[in-house]
C-alpha cells in the first residue's frame, strides 16, 4: 500500500514537471519567434526610411528622378532578401512543378511549360517560401 502511494506521488510529480516543461518550452519558442520577427523588422526599417524620404520628395522631383529612387529602393530590398537566404524562383519558360508552382489556369503554349507568371514565387534557403502562381501551356501553339 505504501509502495502504491509512493508511485502515485512520483507519477503526480512527474506529470506536474512535464506540464511545467511544456509551458516553459512554449514560452521560449514564443520568445524566439518574437526575436526573429524583431530582427527581420529591424532589417526592413532602413527601407521604410528610404520610402519615407522618397514620399517626402515626390512633389519636388521629376518623374525620372522618382523612378530611379524607387528602383534603388527595390534593389536594396532584393539585396536584403538575398542576404537573408530568400531568392526569387525562375519560373517563366520552366516546366510546371506542382511542388513549387500553383497553376491558376492553362493557356495557349507549349504543353507543361510556364507561359506566364501571375505572382512571383520565392525560395528560402532551398525550400519553398511562397509558390509561384503561374499559367501553364496546354499544348496549343499561339500561332494556330
Amino acid at each position: 500500500m505504501e509502495k502504491t502511494r509512493e508511485l502515485e506521488d512520483k507519477l503526480l510529480r512527474l506529470h506536474a514537471e512535464f506540464d511545467n516543461y511544456k509551458k516553459r518550452a512554449a514560452k521560449e519558442n514564443e520568445m524566439i519567434r518574437e526575436a526573429a520577427v524583431a530582427d527581420a523588422m529591424l532589417k526592413l526599417l532602413p527601407l521604410v526610411d528610404d520610402f519615407g524620404a522618397a514620399m517626402e520628395h515626390i512633389d519636388k522631383s521629376t518623374h525620372k528622378e522618382f523612378g530611379h529612387g524607387i528602383e534603388l529602393i527595390y534593389a536594396k530590398m532584393l539585396d536584403l532578401l538575398k542576404r537573408e537566404g530568400i531568392e526569387e524562383m525562375k519560373a517563366l519558360g520552366a516546366s510546371f512543378d506542382p511542388y513549387v508552382h500553383d497553376a491558376l489556369r492553362q493557356g495557349d503554349g507549349p504543353e507543361g511549360k510556364i507561359i506566364e507568371v501571375i505572382q512571383k514565387g520565392y525560395m528560402f534557403r532551398g525550400k519553398v517560401l511562397r509558390h509561384a502562381k503561374v499559367v501553364v501551356g496546354k499544348g496549343v501553339a499561339k500561332n494556330e
